[in-house]
């Protein structure tokens, strides 16, 4: 899969072996619990307003240590700037097809350099995922 915030490719997929790792997704909806005196269960209710947080990681591969180090001081900072749509590019099967997380908001970056490499760790919390771009991208 690869994965892309605004014009960021933040994955680059399968071809170039910078897949996601440990990608999870968690949705949550706003819930109110009403009480009443003397019932016998509270009564949740579905307030909506569904939030989609999405987790994954990312191993870096880089020509120099230099590069690494510059890589891991400046990514975040490269991010501030992308337009709020997270891009799934789902590249198994016959063709690709592409995903869309509307209103993403970059939550955290963590990364960590290792020699050559950069591990990076993200988390997104956006809106509905649909199949088709939200207006304005």
């Amino acid at each position: 899969m690869k994965i892309l915030f605004g014009i960021v490719t933040l994955a680059r997929g399968l071809a170039l072996r910078e897949s996601p790792r440990q990608f999870t997704l968690e949705t949550t909806r706003a819930t109110q619990v009403a009480t009443a005196m003397r019932a016998g269960a509270a009564q949740p209710l579905d307030r909506g307003n569904a939030q989609n947080h999405v987790r994954f990681a990312v191993t870096r591969r880089h020509p120099d240590l230099e590069t690494a180090l510059e890589f891991a001081l400046t990514h975040a900072t490269t991010l501030a700037a992308a337009a709020p749509v997270l891009t799934f590019v789902l590249e198994d099967g016959p063709g690709t097809a592409e995903l869309y997380l509307a209103d993403a908001a970059l939550r955290s970056v963590l990364c960590t350099p290792t020699g050559l490499a950069t591990d990076t760790a993200y988390e997104f919390i956006g809106g509905a995922i649909t199949a088709s771009p939200p207006s304005g991208s």
